[in-house]
């Protein structure tokens, strides 16, 4: 190592010295995990490769930032700018942590390589840790460049303060969701550590995207080119402004209240780095060890599982045209039911739904009679379509698994018919996790706009489960739990996510173009969607078999 390199890497030798980290542990983990990130072969989403595709993804997320500035400028003061940004980060790097970073923090694929060497609790976790920082804070980097050239052509030097403190935000966003993560370890047995998780998580979910809300409709309901910042007692609680804080007196435009902002910031991450890894982390290589490969085997739920209700079976029999297509669907159900990692996926799904639709609605409850009145008038049942879409997500993780156990399967087996195995999974999400939803939401639809828009709700969920499957074809997804759950990007989950739902964006409009005319033609398109369905079922199967292993 030259002298150069020595005095560069000399911060981090000291910040990982206070932490009790081992510095070659975790300098040779680190590199070889990044290694490993673009040494995997591209999926069939990213065909470029895994390095061409998260350029591509950054580039999404920063139009998104972009996005969001359209909705900042307008606001003349600068700390009110600087607070909304950054509780509208908090909240969208912490849905991807929860979404996408969990299964990686607590990934047991390498614990046959890491757990009989002598590699401590604190310098596993903090390797885990910056491996997650380098993708969210790229994620937060993006989403941050638009603003931050606005504010270099505005204010000038602000814009570098502002980018140290996205990065300090990241870090703090982390290490938040994985202090939780790491207290309950410490309140339940290791074996059960992922089933409390996935429920941790929806909670978690439910409380973000819920707070996440006050700020737009504070936004919305006011003069936006009259809103200034008020200092009081309570916003020194509140994480996003003290970012804000921390960047105005790091750039010189502070007043006093900035001064205390800035202390807080810079207490509040040192203080959970300190107790995250000094404290917290022991045990961190037990909670891996002991959770397993995120499966349950039991012999009791295995008999559970295998015993179908007779009338679910008479379902199957109807929906699945043959008996290849009815064991995807068992395979698929079965998979879901004992997958851990899987379930942190599906699960918060529902909540988001759910809280999209607390959105979408916007209850007043001073003047609830008018509200009601005013919303049956209008036309918003058609966004229950993009809630309803986190019904068909599923589809796009089934294709991945810690151990794609179904890949020798397709090989060997002798049939011409192997993609029944993936219309009959595709069949068992959208049964299991889409329609319910629907048939949840057709009660405040029926209730507040009567059944007169029911054949419009049946058109746009048609409309919507054909696009899912549809996807499966154009992506060329691969068949069920046939992928290592590695080959997914960092980030690709998410970024589905929101092209799917501006996918279900067009739905929606040709739905609203649609109920403008006669309802007769909404009928008649209803009775025309099943065929069009079959239809896509129909290439789903028709494809010819290509195993990647």
């Amino acid at each position: 190592m030259t002298v150069i390199q020595r005095i560069l890497s000399a911060p981090l030798n000291i910040f990982l010295s206070l932490l009790g980290v081992n510095e070659r542990h975790f300098k040779v983990l680190l590199a070889a995990k990044l290694k490993m990130d673009f040494r995997r072969p591209p999926n069939s989403f990213q065909s470029a490769g895994k390095k061409q595709t998260l350029i591509k993804q950054l580039f999404i997320y920063a139009f998104l930032g972009a996005i969001m500035l359209l909705s900042l400028y307008r606001i003349p003061d600068l700390m009110l700018q600087l607070s909304v940004f950054y509780a509208f980060l908090i909240v969208f790097a912490g849905t991807i942590m929860l979404t996408e970073f969990t299964s990686v923090l607590f990934d047991e694929s390498e614990n046959h390589v890491l757990l009989p060497r002598p590699v401590s609790s604190r310098t596993l976790l903090i390797v885990r840790l910056i491996h997650v920082l380098i993708y969210i804070g790229n994620i937060t980097l993006s989403l941050s460049l638009p603003f931050s050239i606005y504010l270099a052509i505005n204010y000038g030097f602000i814009a570098l303060a502002f980018l140290l403190g996205v990065f300090l935000c990241a870090w703090f966003i982390m290490l938040l969701v994985v202090g939780i993560y790491m207290s309950l370890s410490r309140l339940v047995s290791a074996s059960r550590f992922k089933d409390v998780l996935n429920y941790l998580q929806i909670g978690l979910a439910i409380i973000i995207m819920a707070s996440y809300q006050l700020v737009p409709n504070f936004i919305e309901d006011a003069n936006m080119e009259q809103l200034t910042f008020t200092h009081a007692w309570w916003t020194q609680l509140v994480p996003s402004v003290w970012f804000a804080g921390f960047v105005r007196f790091l750039s010189g435009m502070g007043e006093g209240n900035d001064v205390v902002l800035f202390l807080i910031t810079i207490g509040v991450t040192i203080l959970e780095s300190v107790i995250l890894v000094r404290t917290l982390s022991s045990g961190f290589n037990a909670i891996i060890a002991e959770s397993g490969a995120g499966t349950v085997t039991k012999k009791k739920e295995v008999i559970k599982v295998n015993a179908k209700q007779p009338w679910l079976e008479k379902v199957i029999d109807l929906l699945c045209v043959s008996s290849v297509e009815k064991m995807g669907w068992a395979f698929t159900m079965s998979h879901i039911k004992s997958d851990r990692k899987l379930k942190q996926q599906l699960y918060p799904m529902f909540a988001y739904s759910i809280i999209m639709v607390i959105v979408f609605l916007k209850p007043q409850v001073n003047n609830f009679g008018a509200y009601m009145a005013e919303l049956g008038q209008s036309s918003k049942y058609l966004m229950f379509f993009l809630a309803g879409f986190f019904g068909t997500i599923g589809i796009s993780i089934i294709p991945y698994t810690d151990t794609p156990k179904a890949a020798w399967i397709y090989e060997v087996a002798s049939t011409n018919k192997k993609y029944h195995m993936q219309s009959g999974a595709i069949k068992a999400v959208l049964f299991t996790f889409f329609l319910p939803l629907y048939v949840l939401y057709l009660v405040p639809i029926i209730w507040i706009w009567g059944v007169s828009v029911l054949p419009h709700i049946i058109l746009g969920a048609s409309l919507s489960a054909a696009l899912a499957i549809l996807l499966v074809k154009l992506q060329k997804q691969p068949l069920p739990f046939s992928q290592a759950r590695e080959m997914v990007n960092k980030g690709e989950y998410t970024l589905k996510m929101l092209l799917g739902m501006a996918m279900v964006g067009v739905i929606i409009g040709l739905v609203y173009l649609v109920s403008l005319a006669h309802i007769g033609l909404s009928i008649g398109l209803c009775v025309m969607m099943p065929f069009i369905i079959v239809l896509c079922y129909r290439l789903i199967r028709s494809q010819k078999v290509a195993i990647r292993v």
